[in-house]
């Protein structure tokens, strides 16, 4: 490894060990939805792409999160882009046969963004099984949403949409401790890294 790719790799590992690191990706998917739900306000065809295009993102931001928890706790969950894979591969194949809907003119390109909405709320939503707490409120907050650009006016629902990002943005930041949703559970949510932070605490997070 070259000197300029050992820099590179250290500058990546800083930023993933800042202490802030886990705020900041959930803002980044608060922000991914928020733009979403902008877009298909103002353009239902192109709001349809949005959320074509976004899968990919949410799947690279999920093993992003996990990367930063297992350079904390010093230890890495097995098989995790297995089972990421598993969650997002067939999301993306749904979308693909949403597409596919879309293309034959089975659907038109509203139904067609609120199906692809849907699957990705699901998605988000069982990912927070391996992830924690800030991934299931970004699957609560899609699904939120979906459902006021079904039954709601587009600046009635817009102002809603805006309402409960604020509300879930403020929620992940804020609660610390994970209640009812479950998590999967590993060796190291009972174990502390070198550095004393805690598993147990991270999969609260």
């Amino acid at each position: 490894m070259s000197a300029i790719e050992q820099t590179q790799n250290q500058s990546i590992n800083n930023f993933l060990r800042h202490p802030n690191i886990d705020e900041y990706i959930f803002i980044s998917l608060i922000a991914a939805s928020f733009v979403g739900e902008l877009i298909m306000n103002s353009s239902i065809f192109f709001g349809f792409l949005y959320w074509l295009a976004i899968t990919p993102f949410f799947f690279a931001v999920s093993l992003l999160s996990e990367k930063v928890k297992s350079i904390r706790t010093g230890r890495e969950t097995r098989h995790l882009v297995r089972y990421e894979l598993f969650y997002w591969g067939s999301a993306f194949v749904a979308v693909i046969l949403v597409v596919f809907l879309w293309d034959m003119e089975r659907v038109g390109p509203s139904e067609a963004s609120i199906f692809i909405h849907i699957i990705l709320a699901h998605t988000m939503f069982l990912t927070g099984i391996v992830l924690g707490l800030k991934f299931y409120l970004i699957g609560i907050l899609l699904f939120l949403t979906a459902f006021l650009s079904m039954t709601t006016s587009f600046s009635l629902g817009f102002s809603l949409d805006v309402l409960l990002i604020v509300f879930v943005t403020w929620l992940g930041l804020k609660i610390k401790t994970q209640f009812i949703l479950p998590t999967l559970k590993r060796e190291s949510d009972f174990t502390k890294s070198k550095d004393g932070y805690p598993g147990k605490e991270r999969r609260s997070e």
